[in-house]
C-alpha cells in the first residue's frame, strides 16, 4: 500500500471521529439551550420528539442510581485507546470507518461523563406502542459503527 494511500485513510478516520465528536457536542449544547422547551417532549414527527434526558447510567438508564457517571467515562476514554488499537491494526476502509464511528461516540459520551457526570439524551423514537429510551448523536455513531464492525467479523469468520 502506499504512503498517501495510508495517510489518506488515517485523515478519514480522523475526520469521521472528530465530526462524530463535534455534531454529538454541538447537538448536546443544543439540548441544554433549550431543555425549557424540550418538556413536554417536542414533537417533530408522530414518531420523532426532542426531549431532554441526563442519563446517569449505561445504556437505558441502567445502573443509573450508583453515581459512577465520572467513572464510566473514564472507561469509555480506555475503550477509546483499544478502539485506536484497533484502527492502526485495520487495513481495510470499511472497518476504519466502523471503528472511527465507535471512537467517535466513545469519545463524546465520555467527555459527557467526565466534565457533567452524566449523558445528555435527546432523540425520543417510538413507533406504535413500541418505545425507544432516548440517545443521541454519540450513541447513534456507536450504534451503526458497532453493527458495521461486528457484521465485518461474522462476515469474515464465514469466508
Amino acid at each position: 500500500m502506499k504512503i498517501s494511500e495510508t495517510l489518506n485513510k488515517e485523515i478519514l478516520v480522523f475526520l469521521i471521529a472528530c465530526l462524530s465528536i463535534i455534531t454529538d457536542q454541538i447537538t448536546k449544547y443544543l439540548a441544554i439551550l433549550y431543555k425549557a422547551s424540550l418538556y413536554p417532549p417536542m414533537e417533530i414527527f408522530s414518531w420523532l420528539n426532542l426531549v431532554y434526558v441526563e442519563n446517569k447510567g449505561i445504556s437505558f438508564g441502567i445502573l443509573s442510581k450508583l453515581n459512577i457517571s465520572f467513572y464510566l467515562g473514564l472507561v469509555s476514554f480506555l475503550i477509546s485507546f483499544y478502539i485506536i488499537y484497533l484502527l492502526k491494526k485495520s487495513e481495510k476502509l470499511i472497518e476504519k470507518i466502523a471503528l472511527s464511528l465507535i471512537l467517535g461516540g466513545a469519545v463524546g459520551n465520555g467527555l459527557d461523563r467526565v466534565i457533567r457526570e452524566y449523558v445528555i439524551d435527546f432523540i425520543d423514537i417510538s413507533l406504535n406502542n413500541y418505545h425507544w429510551p432516548a440517545f443521541n448523536i454519540a450513541d447513534s455513531s456507536i450504534t451503526v459503527g458497532g453493527v458495521v464492525y461486528f457484521w465485518l467479523i461474522i462476515f469474515k469468520k464465514n469466508h
